[in-house]
């Protein structure tokens, strides 16, 4: 569902409320007021309508701080995603368009020597802990 309007109490909202909310409200003062109903029924007519767009606010309020959290889940796990695996990046921007097939292989082939250069390294660092402990 798009979100056309980011305020969380929108001219929709005061517009509703003023023409049925406040309409109400008064026309069961003026009924208390001349007797047609009890005072109870008055302050129950005109509390539910209170709490009515209360609870329109405040789902409103839930609803943008949710679809907020998921916008910023979304996004973050494909920041992470991205900044952890530079392949997947790489594949992204062939799969857009912005870089060519040679300039594609090209960067593929340095992630990849890189990769190796980075597993050689790796496997000697362990090694080498290992003789030093033998010697």
């Amino acid at each position: 569902m798009p979100r056309s309007d980011p305020r969380i109490v929108t001219g929709m909202i005061l517009g509703v409320f003023l023409a049925f909310g406040v309409d109400t409200i008064i026309l069961v003062g003026v009924l208390w007021y001349v007797g047609r109903i009890s005072g109870e029924t008055a302050g129950v007519v005109s509390a539910a309508v209170l709490v009515v767009f209360a609870l329109w606010i405040f789902t409103r309020w839930v609803r943008f701080r949710w679809m907020d959290r998921l916008d910023s889940e979304r996004d973050g796990s494909t920041e992470s995603r991205d900044q952890r695996d530079p392949l997947e990046k790489l594949k992204q921007r062939y799969a857009e368009g912005e870089i060519s097939d040679a300039e594609f292989e090209k960067q593929l082939e340095t992630l990849l020597d890189a990769d190796r250069r980075a597993e050689s390294s790796e496997d000697q660092s362990t090694i080498i802990p290992n003789d030093r402990e033998r010697g």
